[in-house]
Parts: C-alpha cells; structure tokens; sequence
C-alpha cells in the first residue's frame, strides 16, 4: 500500500494565477507603488535558467537572487545564476537573497 497526495488545483490557470500574485506582491514590497519604467515581469514555465535568459533578450540588466549558503560556498554563484551570467545577451546582475 502506498500513500501520496496529489495537487487538486481550484481552477483552469491556478498555479500561475497564484505565481502571478506572489511576484505582484515581492515587487510591491520592494517598489511600493512607484516601481522603475521599463520593469517588466513575468511568469514563465520551463527551466529557470532557460526562460531567464530567453525573456531577458532585448533587455537593458537582468536581475536574478542567489541563496547564501554560508562557508566558503558564499563565493560560488548557484546553477541558474551562473548560467544566466555565461548566456544572457545583456548585463546580469546577481542579488544575494
């Protein structure tokens, strides 16, 4: 016998309606309600570092969070940020979370 739960979403689009929300409220907690001219954001699917870069094309900076994790690995860039940096068509800048 085998136990699990699966996902049940509320309705057509719930995941992204949700993600739609969250970033609306990190960007509101960061700009209030005078964000920058020209920011731009958006949910995307796929691989993180893969639709970082495609939706950064054209861009003036991406901008992209690392996690610390303390130790001499603070120094290290992680998977996705370090991607972005080698394959962005634009400047990146790499904010520590």
């Amino acid at each position: 016998m085998s136990y699990g739960w699966a996902f049940v979403p509320e309705a057509e689009g719930f995941p992204e309606r949700h993600a739609a929300k969250v970033l609306a409220g990190s960007l509101d907690a960061v700009f209030g309600s005078e964000r920058p001219p020209g920011l731009k954001s958006a949910v995307l699917q796929g691989h993180p570092a893969a639709a970082l870069v495609a939706a950064a094309k054209g861009a003036d900076l991406l901008v992209v969070g690392r996690r610390g994790r303390g130790g001499s690995t603070a120094a290290l860039l992680g998977s996705v940020s370090s991607q972005c940096t080698q394959h962005a068509t634009c400047p990146v800048a790499v904010i520590r979370n």
